[in-house]
């Protein structure tokens, strides 16, 4: 990954930041992408025809600016943004399969309105 922010970005981005560019090509409603997924609320789906691109496609806008790093066991990437969102990316989860992007505002100081949640990247109904 070397040196410098994801995407060629001039600074460290937060992810309020790269919000406008999501909810213009993402469903968005009171803090989430998507619609209810399996269980709890902050579970999430998004349908494409074909999920992994729209999932990296999703990854790659959410994290902008962002400082990215390979997950320790081999399996995705996570981005670190400038406000401590982590926002990680899997081709394939180990619960269903689908590609997964999960945002984490636990460590964020300035995250709007999004709320930390799992999105699942299913085929299209």
């Amino acid at each position: 990954m070397g040196h410098g922010y994801k995407g060629g970005a001039g600074h460290h981005h937060s992810i309020t930041e790269n919000l406008p560019t999501l909810t213009s090509e993402y469903d968005y409603k009171n803090g989430y992408f998507g619609e209810k997924g399996q269980g709890r609320s902050s579970v999430r789906n998004i349908s494409s025809d074909d999920p992994m691109k729209t999932a990296k496609d999703f990854y790659d806008k959410a994290s902008h600016g962002g400082i990215e790093h390979q997950m320790d066991n081999g399996k995705g990437v996570y981005t670190k943004m400038q406000d401590g969102t982590i926002i990680s990316y899997r081709e394939v989860s180990s619960s269903d399969g689908s590609s997964v992007v999960e945002i984490n505002i636990n460590y964020s100081d300035n995250h709007g309105d999004i709320k930390t949640q799992k999105i699942h990247f299913v085929k299209g109904k």
